[in-house]
């Protein structure tokens, strides 16, 4: 990889990374009453736009990775805007407005089922990826992850079984894997020397 090209991956971990932190800031900030609905509407456009950022500068350098790869970046940037657009519209709806029935089970479920495909694209990923050295990154990443989520879990489990924690709510364990997804990455560069989908 050469300079140039290690500069944008950077650039484009540090938008994506970026991205995440500024939603979940902003989350706080409008479940905190610090800012209003129309504030925080109007704030969500960063957390979205650096996060479009990340996934078009990965595309546009993306001439060095497979198809398989291209093909994950772009499931990911759809299901990742879907993702924080649902987010928004539960918290808006259920918690602001006061929706109950069946209009709230739908409004609760898009953004746990976007976020749950996360893991089905990155499954793709893997079988649909040809080059068999980076189909072993992907699957040492997605075990490295497993590892991690699946660790925590257990432990803050019989934490909060024995009553020494407060329980959590399940949403934060594929929230973790995605977090052990990046920790694998950054695994797979330090022994292979790539992060995996990102060349």
């Amino acid at each position: 990889m050469t300079q140039i090209e290690s500069k944008s991956v950077n650039r484009c971990l540090v938008a994506a990374v970026s991205s995440v932190i500024s939603a979940l800031g902003l989350l706080f900030l409008w479940k905190s009453d610090a800012i209003n609905t129309t504030t925080a509407y109007i704030l969500a456009i960063v957390p979205v736009s650096l996060m479009v950022f990340a996934f078009v500068r990965s595309l546009r350098g993306a001439s060095r990775n497979g198809p398989a790869a291209k093909r994950y970046l772009t499931r990911l940037a759809i299901t990742m805007a879907f993702y924080l657009i649902t987010l928004f519209m539960a918290e808006h709806f259920i918690e602001d407005m006061g929706v109950t029935g069946p209009l709230a089970v739908l409004l609760a479920l898009l953004p746990g089922l976007s976020f749950a495909g996360v893991i089905w694209i990155f499954g793709a990923l893997i079988v649909e990826e040809q080059d068999e050295f980076y189909r072993m990154l992907y699957v040492r990443q997605g075990l490295i992850a497993t590892g991690v989520a699946f660790t925590l879990a257990a432990v803050w489990g019989f934490l909060e079984t024995y009553k020494i924690v407060e329980p959590v709510a399940a949403f934060w364990w594929p929230t973790l894997w995605c977090v052990g997804i990046a920790i694998g990455a950054v695994a797979n560069k330090l022994k292979y020397g790539t992060f995996g989908e990102i060349r």
